[in-house]
């Protein structure tokens, strides 16, 4: 069986990361208050970044097959990020 991570190129796990601490900024952030619109805003920043890496640090341009991998990619790493936060915020709960 596959897992979710080999669906995604090696050299993006670094923007899970980057999200994560997106996502936290945003919650932090005094003057932000919809909390639910985190996810969104991270699948847009992941979608955004996936794009410009694939399209054009690698190369690949715009075309319609190039467009439907970023969108999967893009969707995969946002995904991995919101479920990691969970995880964490559920242990921490589970601990404190």
């Amino acid at each position: 069986m596959e897992s979710i991570l080999e669906f995604i190129r090696p050299e993006l796990f670094i923007l899970i990361v980057f999200l994560y601490c997106v996502g936290l900024f945003l919650k932090l952030n005094d003057r932000f208050k919809n909390t639910w619109t985190i996810p969104y805003i991270l699948l847009g920043i992941s979608f955004l970044i996936t794009l410009a890496y694939v399209s054009i640090y690698m190369g690949e341009g715009f075309s319609p097959q190039v467009l439907v991998a970023v969108i999967i990619q893009s969707v995969l790493i946002a995904a991995v990020t919101v479920f990691g936060n969970e995880l964490i915020k559920q242990a921490m709960k589970r601990n404190g």
